[in-house]
């Protein structure tokens, strides 16, 4: 008896195996670029934005401070991303940094990032006894969570 299951025989079938298992990653991998890419369809923040300071800022974070609340507003959210990201490596103590960096990831649908900063700004707002601050970040966190 001779053996069937010889390399020539099993090339066809391993060549199929590999095209399907490429095509489903494939698939897979644009998939995942595609929905990163589009804008979600429901931003959950569009006009949440908090417009000044509690603490005092030096004046280049102060202009910086204004400069990403108005990116936000525009809607360009990765933009005020970036810039509230640039303004909390100066003044790592604003509270409403966090809290309009958090609102920013939200409407960009990257809610991990978002709940980590509203938190963050949870902390800050309790440090400063904000408690104003707080009710906020408890009524955001709620309407993420039901998003």
């Amino acid at each position: 008896m001779e053996a069937s299951n010889s390399l020539p025989a099993l090339l066809p079938n391993l060549l199929v195996w590999i095209a399907v298992v490429l095509g489903i990653a494939g698939f897979a991998v644009f998939s995942m670029v595609s929905a990163y890419r589009r804008p979600i369809d429901q931003v959950p923040f569009p006009n949440s934005v908090v417009e000044t300071s509690s603490i005092p800022l030096s004046t280049a974070a102060q202009t910086l401070y204004i400069a990403a609340v108005g990116t936000y507003r525009a809607g360009d959210y990765r933009g005020a991303i970036e810039q509230f990201t640039e303004l909390l490596n100066q003044e790592p103590n604003c509270a409403e940094a966090f809290h309009n960096l958090g609102l920013a990831y939200a409407n960009v649908g990257d809610n991990n990032k978002a709940v980590r900063s509203l938190l963050k700004a949870g902390d800050a707002y309790d440090q400063q006894g904000t408690k104003e601050g707080l009710e906020q970040i408890k009524q955001t966190l709620e309407k993420l969570k039901s998003s």
